[in-house]
């Protein structure tokens, strides 16, 4: 065999002195290593499961911390060194230990190839490492082998529809795996990858080790290490970790003063922030989507509700009655002498919280609202078609009778005012895109917070004929098919087709004339109130 022929490398050095924070990330990687103390792991007896099966957990012999992260996400601003020090870790295993088998991944062959590939292999040159002598690559299988029979295996990890389980890694058994840009790839993606790595783990590194990396992001990678829906900082699961990077932790000095230099060329501040201080909070644009005149920059606030929400004054809740995935509710105010519209919170109905039903998410909101201090009176509104009541409810009852018994007659004093009918979809989210450009002199504030509606901004698509594009996604759980995007977006649509009635009469009749001063009564033929 050809690999027979491969030597070990005689006197070989290797230079690396990593950046602080990238020795962070380095010692969490370290084979049979606390990150804690350095001690030495060893699987320690925890109890029997059910069917009386011993169950074990890693634990340090030392101090004894059984919080080992085994799924590591290296995320932050680009050029910050996360996919080098991956490369790095991938390539010194293997030549610190014989026959183990070690996955390079990304979202395609094709992009592996042009990235991560390319810095594995310049890492061999700078190391003396020769091809054909102490390692070989075989382009057709996607292999790199060493001369001591590890090796390292290119993957691709798209979602494909014929393989929804990704049975292609069927039996596969690996050591350890890096995925490059893992916000390109499916959350299922990297945990059946992470479930295949066992390939003599037990006696090379003690537990699993999977690194991710990334550039910030907003979709799962975000929610599971960085941010909750909040905004708030997440505790990391047992076992997981986090470690944030910047381009000023590449300790190349000299790429770091170039690439820095292109990257502060970027106009778009937003696309600056995620890239040159690893900015969690960044809004993309979205040239295709159907809100294409949201703006993240302007038109997301920081802190909002804390700043301008008026407790004595009337608070908007707007209503979409979808179940999955999640009931949803937006609160507002409108500030009719400045014309200004402030949406202050997302609340949102979880079907693993069993309040995706209307009872649960009325005393869900109430309770808020209470804790709030509102006492300036509740609107409630939203989709006209929640007047519908259905099959298991008694006649005369519906959402919204559901949600005004549920707030009660004491110090909410709610609401109900509607729209007669829906507003024509293509028009009304014409109207929002208005809106948001500063349509009659109003202007669009709305709490960073609020995740699910800017989702619902970015990356809602417009079908030919202006409408939403509601194409449906399948919950890997429960298998139950949904609309993935839209809900807090129709919210807003309902939100300002109602309470901007004057400028929305204004904008659908084509009348750039008369008055366009907001009134507080219902507009004849288009709302009503009871």
């Amino acid at each position: 065999m050809a690999v027979n022929r491969l030597k070990a490398p005689k006197n070989l050095r290797i230079d690396f002195s990593p950046s602080p924070r990238q020795y962070e990330l380095w010692k969490l990687l370290q084979p049979n290593c606390c990150p804690h103390c350095g001690g030495e792991i060893e699987q320690v007896l925890v109890g029997y499961d059910p069917q009386r099966n011993p169950q074990y957990r890693p634990q340090c012999k030392h101090c004894k911390a059984q919080d080992l992260p085994q799924l590591i996400l290296g995320g932050g601003a680009a050029g910050g060194g996360k996919s080098y020090i991956g490369s790095v870790w991938l390539v010194s295993s293997c030549i610190r230990f014989e026959n183990i088998r070690v996955v390079a991944a990304r979202k395609t062959l094709k992009s592996l190839k042009e990235s991560t590939w390319n810095t594995i292999k310049s890492i061999l040159k700078d190391w003396g490492l020769k091809e054909d002598i102490n390692y070989k690559i075989n382009n057709l299988e996607g292999t790199l082998t060493f001369w001591n029979d590890s090796v390292i295996i290119m993957k691709e990890m798209a979602d494909i529809p014929s393989d929804p389980n990704f049975e292609r890694f069927g039996s596969s058994e690996y050591t350890i795996a890096m995925v490059d840009e893992v916000s390109e790839i499916s959350e299922k993606a990297v945990e059946v990858l992470f479930s295949r790595l066992r390939w003599r783990t037990h006696e090379t590194f003690r537990t699993p080790r999977m690194l991710l990396t990334t550039n910030p992001t907003i979709n799962w990678v975000r929610s599971r290490f960085v941010q909750d829906e909040n905004g708030e900082q997440v505790v990391c699961r047992e076992g997981e970790a986090y470690v944030p990077f910047s381009v000023f932790d590449n300790p190349n000095i000299a790429f770091r003063q170039v690439y820095e230099a292109a990257l502060n060329k970027i106009r778009d501040q937003a696309t600056k922030e995620r890239l040159l201080y690893g900015n969690w909070d960044f809004v993309e644009a979205n040239d295709m989507a159907i809100y294409n005149r949201f703006d993240g920059t302007k038109h997301l606030v920081t802190g909002l509700k804390e700043s301008v929400y008026d407790p004595t004054k009337p608070l908007v809740t707007v209503w979409d009655f979808n179940v999955a995935p999640q009931m949803s509710v937006l609160s507002a105010q409108v500030d009719y002498d400045n014309k200004k519209i402030y949406i202050l919170e997302e609340i949102l109905g979880k079907p693993e919280e069993k309040e995706n039903n209307t009872p649960a998410l009325a005393r869900k909101v109430r309770m808020k609202l209470y804790r709030d201090k509102h006492i300036g009176g509740v609107d409630v509104t939203g989709d006209p078609a929640g007047l519908q009541r259905s099959t298991a409810s008694e006649d005369g009852i519906n959402n919204y009778t559901i949600i005004v018994d549920t707030f009660g007659k004491g110090i909410l004093r709610p609401k109900v005012k509607l729209l007669r009918r829906q507003p024509p979809q293509a028009t009304r989210c014409e109207f929002v895109n208005e809106v948001f450009d500063g349509y009659n002199g109003w202007e669009i504030r709305i709490d960073i917070k609020c995740r699910k509606l800017t989702q619902d901004l970015i990356y809602q698509l417009r079908n030919e004929d202006g409408s939403k594009s509601k194409r449906k996604t399948t919950d890997p759980k429960t298998g139950v098919k949904y609309e993935r995007y839209g809900h807090l977006s129709d919210c807003l649509d309902y939100l300002l087709c109602y309470y901007l009635r004057d400028s929305w009469n204004k904008f659908k009749n084509g009348d750039d004339g008369g008055d366009s001063r907001v009134i507080s009564a219902p507009a004849q033929y288009e709302g009503f109130n009871y």
